[in-house]
């Protein structure tokens, strides 16, 4: 069929039906309980209002993953890509559903941003804007609890950023990183 101003919204509108509106209920309920903690690094909402959601793309990215993390992990990888495509397009951020984030995730203009395949993050991080979790020679890095990622910061291999741990701006991070340190420069060495 040929795509025109005519049939492209009802396209549209069954694309949407047919990949995004779903009704399972026991993974939205899983999704949702993380994202409440992403959800109130924003809002000290008690309750989850679609609105405010709405109104920050950050959280729809972080709602899409959460979503998508949790189909895949039933081994449903066609909603979880789907998803996760949806999140790409909307946000203007990748979170790979297979990346395995802890609650508490804080996203800052989040545009360009790429959390890769198998890249692990704990509790209560926060990164900004055009940040990439990469994979170099088949591993991926892995960042403890309480970790902040300033913009244009690439985090590449199978490293280690300890808890409360700092990576700079364009700071291009290959080694690990203890615990309550800071790395900064290219390529990233800690600051004493």
């Amino acid at each position: 069929m040929i795509l025109d101003e005519k049939n492209l919204g009802l396209e549209l509108r069954f694309l949407f039906q047919k990949f995004y509106v779903l009704n399972d209920f026991e993974i939205y309920n899983e999704a949702l309980e993380l994202f409440q903690y992403d959800y109130n690094l924003y809002f000290n909402d008690s309750e989850i209002i679609k609105e405010k959601v709405f109104s920050r793309l950050e959280l729809i990215g972080i709602l899409l993953y959460r979503v998508s993390r949790a189909y895949f992990k039933i081994n449903d990888e066609n909603s979880a890509l789907h998803l996760s495509n949806l999140g790409i397009i909307i946000s203007g951020f990748e979170i790979f559903y297979t990346a395995d984030i802890g609650q508490g995730l804080k996203i800052n203009h989040g545009l360009g941003t790429v959390i890769g395949a198998r890249c692990r993050i704990g509790k209560n991080a926060l990164i900004h804007q055009n940040v990439t979790f990469g994979d170099k020679n088949g591993l991926s890095p892995v960042l403890l609890d309480n970790v902040t990622v300033y913009a244009g910061a690439k985090i590449l291999g199978g490293i280690t950023c300890g808890n409360n741990s700092i990576v700079a701006a364009n700071c291009v991070c290959m080694i690990n990183v203890p615990d309550n340190s800071v790395v900064i420069g290219v390529p990233g060495k800690i600051k004493m």
